[in-house]
């Protein structure tokens, strides 16, 4: 079975869907919940796999935690059930569905363990073009949806998703992040070279600047700290990732493109110590009250201190520093590139202003808006899709003086111990 095992569940409907004849118009508004707090309790993981040049393969990995379970009329037992529903649209057509599938699963109680619903299903995907898969997940019990948005790049047999990532176990990985001393396995079956070059790179990465600043971002400049080979051995690369930064497995060292293996923390995406709560709290501190945290004998003192001030007392601060480091965790998940999710454009936009109204997604990036389409009170900022080796997940903000008052409005807020929305 290797990684098409499946675990914990009972599939009890399978289907394919074909080719459209009539495109159809894609669910603008599912787009509208993407990072919203609801639509993240369900903590689901994807992964897409090339199979062959007709066929793709979409892994999932969700968790039974949040799903609701139902007594049927002729069992004792209670089950959930889930839809898995995919919509594909290629990147110069977002507006029309070019394939469908979807899958059925029920899950049976188990003495309320928590566990996780694995498996995958195909889908048709022609190569030579550039895709969005739209994942929604249909919790039939409790009639809630939850969506995801995928790219899939297909224009080449060197794209990251010819390559499916498992474990010493042949379990198949989600995640483009890892602890350090992990080791991987890289197969696959539509890239058949034996050796490879892997580019190391140290962490040294800045944080996102303010959306207003006029400072440009220095330039990221391709010179790895250190290069080394690996070899395919019985259809399969092991790689072991011993230290935090990342490593570049070159699939075509002229345009460096390859695989990447982002590795942090053991506890990432959580924040789990005093050094780096301070750290992701830079966007709402100022200057020398940072500078204080970081060089206080008493870390944890000063931190403390910092939310007890704003927040008014103990109480609220605990509250304020439960959202905040959620938001933080939160940016870790969903826009984590070569740099950790928190400390990229995207995430400072989220961590201070929440999550967005409306997302709008297009060919070369997507558009956040805060508060109704179109009215004079609403801010949108636009995000550039940036075309780089390492990762699909790498988004620019184009920054403007007009950001200013309403960053600090923001900001203000979390100052005066007060969430900006709470969503």
């Amino acid at each position: 079975m290797g990684y098409f095992k499946i675990i914990y569940w009972v599939i009890i409907l399978v289907f394919l869907g074909s080719v459209s004849c009539t495109p159809q118009k894609v669910n603008q508004s599912s787009t509208d919940r993407l990072y919203t707090k609801s639509n993240n309790e369900l903590d689901a993981k994807y992964t897409i796999y090339h199979v062959n040049d007709s066929i793709s393969q979409l892994f999932y990995d969700i968790s039974n935690e949040v799903l609701q379970y139902k007594k049927t009329d002729t069992s004792n037992y209670f089950y959930a059930q889930i839809r898995i529903e995919l919509n594909v649209s290629a990147e110069d057509n977002l507006s029309a569905v070019s394939d469908t599938a979807s899958i059925v699963l029920t899950d049976k109680q188990e003495d309320a363990i928590i566990k996780q619903l694995r498996g995958s299903l195909f889908f048709k995907l022609p190569a030579g073009f550039n895709y969005y898969i739209n994942v929604n997940v249909v919790d039939r019990n409790k009639k809630v949806e939850y969506t995801d948005n995928l790219f899939s790049n297909k224009t080449s047999i060197e794209a990251r998703q010819n390559f499916l990532i498992t474990n010493a176990r042949n379990e198949v990985l989600f995640s483009s992040y890892y602890k350090p001393d992990e080791v991987v396995y890289i197969q696959s079956s539509r890239n058949r070279e034996k050796l490879f070059e892997v580019d190391y790179f140290k962490p040294k990465f800045k944080l996102a600047l303010p959306p207003f600043s006029v400072e440009l971002m220095p330039k990221f400049s391709y010179k790895p700290d250190s290069t080394f080979s690996v070899y395919e051995t019985n259809g399969k690369i092991e790689l072991a990732l011993p230290s935090k930064g990342f490593f570049h497995l070159k699939t075509n060292a002229t345009t460096k493109n390859g695989v990447t293996f982002f590795v942090y923390e053991s506890a990432y995406p959580r924040i789990k110590n005093t050094e780096q709560m301070i750290l992701a709290t830079r966007y709402i501190m100022a200057k020398k009250e940072f500078d204080n945290c970081l060089q206080s004998s008493d870390q944890k003192g000063a931190i403390d201190k910092f939310w007890i001030e704003i927040g008014g007392s103990a109480e609220r601060a605990k509250e304020l520093i439960r959202k905040y480091y959620l938001r933080v965790q939160e940016s870790n998940k969903l826009f984590t590139s070569f740099q950790e999710g928190w400390k990229t454009d995207r995430g400072m936009i989220y961590i201070v202003f929440g999550a967005p109204n409306k997302v709008s997604k297009r060919k070369n990036g997507e558009v956040w808006t805060y508060g109704e389409p179109n009215n004079p009170t609403s801010i949108s900022f636009s995000f550039i899709k940036i075309i780089n080796p390492f990762t699909d997940n790498d988004f620019y903000l184009e920054r403007s003086e007009l950001y200013k008052e309403r960053w600090y409005q923001a900001v203000d807020m979390w100052r005066q111990g007060r969430i900006y929305l709470d969503n």
